[in-house]
């Protein structure tokens, strides 16, 4: 069975932890103040909603490649320090625009485009900083715990940010966005982690480097059936939340306490997923809980979509009901499998193996924005919705059929030697 360390007693991790809890939480609030800034206080119609959200999007599919060569080239620990100080900045110069009466929708695309472009740098840095940070038989631990907290946090940012831009305005919300931000870098600051400088690359190699990034998660047939999950989610997730915040707002009229405690459902069921994480891999094997949890998370959704076309509380109650289910899916799921591309891939290659990988994830979520918009737009939130839940549905099928349903222990699936091209070795279970 796979052994597990306790990251807590990691003094930067607990930092990095803080950091992490800090910048979820405003995060969590924008989460919802976004949104509701530009329906609400700009009026922003749906194909609108759809662009701002695409631009916060898009350079998780435009910008993640040459991100992923640069954060392997260079110290991750700076990069996010810097990511979280210039998102906090932005945030509050949205803030002061909104409060003055400035901003405008074509001012937030901007806005959202130059956010997204930073929380790529910031979110790559941080996948490859982590294992320098811990132990490889402590990352199942850290990352359980960052879930679980991320989780923790939904709840309460979402119900909060529900609460703030209902009593105190979106643009108010927007400012505690950015204080958390602020908070996160401040933290990471205190961070004392030996990372080496590494050596400067010869011009000309960044498309080779990103190749070798390409080749070494193409031929892990483990991670081609992660990536492929995570990305038919993330489309149909995308346009699933879209039409719900159409639904709720516009339709039902319900208002952002009902939106945000609709959305705080997934993060109250992954707080219980998370929790339980460790125990179900111990009992039952990784990869056999990894399965399951996705198959449960993943169908959830549409099961709450449908009984929903119709303004009611038993049908709201249903969506929440989906909605928590289905979070202790991702909440069992998501520690398991960031841990696994952690220790798939060496140190050498985790940035630009992590930068395809989110290539393929993020990428889908700016295309299902776009096509959110038009399916809300022609065929009306409710169908909309559903259509986004379906791929969510089937997402899990690759994973299913891929090698990992086998594995007991995580450590499987360390690479051996790395060839001399530079790919993985694929582990004897691949």
């Amino acid at each position: 069975m796979t052994t597990v360390t306790n990251a807590w007693r990691v003094p930067a991790f607990r930092r990095v932890w803080g950091a992490g809890a800090a910048s979820a939480l405003g995060a969590e609030i924008g989460e919802l103040a976004v949104p509701v800034l530009a329906v609400v206080t700009l009026g922003a119609s749906a194909s609108e909603l759809s662009f701002v959200r695409a631009a916060l999007l898009t350079p998780y599919l435009v910008l993640t490649l040459a991100l992923g060569v640069l954060v392997d080239r260079v110290r991750r620990r700076p990069l996010m320090i810097g990511a979280d100080l210039a998102r906090g900045l932005l945030l509050v110069a949205v803030c002061v625009l909104a409060v003055s009466g400035q901003l405008t929708v074509p001012m937030l695309v901007v806005a959202a485009a130059l956010i997204g472009s930073l929380t790529v740098l910031y979110t790559l840095a941080d996948f490859s900083f982590l294992p320098l940070v811990v132990e490889d038989r402590a990352l199942i631990d850290a990352n359980a715990r960052i879930t679980a907290t991320q989780s923790v946090i939904g709840v309460a940012g979402s119900g909060a940010g529900g609460l703030l831009v209902q009593a105190l305005t979106a643009p108010v919300a927007i400012a505690l966005n950015a204080l958390g931000y602020l908070l996160s870098g401040a933290l990471l600051g205190r961070v004392r982690v030996p990372e080496s400088r590494r050596p400067r690359a010869p011009r000309g190699t960044a498309l080779a480097e990103l190749k070798v990034g390409l080749a070494a998660l193409s031929q892990h047939r483990i991670l081609r059936a992660l990536v492929a999950e995570a990305g038919l989610w993330n489309f149909g997730n995308e346009i699933l939340l879209l039409a719900v915040t159409v639904l709720v707002l516009q339709t039902f009229g319900w208002g952002p306490v009902v939106l945000g405690t609709v959305i705080m459902a997934v993060g109250v069921g992954a707080a219980v997923g998370s929790a339980l994480s460790q125990r179900l891999t111990l009992r039952f094997g990784y990869g056999r809980s990894l399965v399951v949890a996705m198959l449960v998370g993943n169908t959830a959704p549409l099961a709450g979509v449908v009984g929903v076309r119709e303004p009611s509380w038993p049908a709201l109650a249903g969506l929440t009901v989906a909605f928590v289910v289905s979070g202790v899916g991702i909440g069992v799921a998501n520690s398991q499998a960031v841990s696994l591309r952690q220790l798939a891939v060496v140190p050498e290659l985790r940035g630009r193996v992590n930068a395809t990988y989110r290539l393929a994830s993020w990428g889908s979520l700016s295309i299902g924005a776009l096509v959110g918009g038009v399916l809300v737009t022609s065929l009306g939130p409710w169908l909309a919705a559903v259509i986004g839940a379906v791929p969510m549905a089937l997402a899990s099928l690759p994973v299913v059929a891929s090698p990992v349903r086998r594995m007991r222990r995580i450590e499987e699936v360390v690479p051996g030697e790395v060839q001399a091209a530079g790919a993985l070795a694929e582990s004897d279970t691949v």
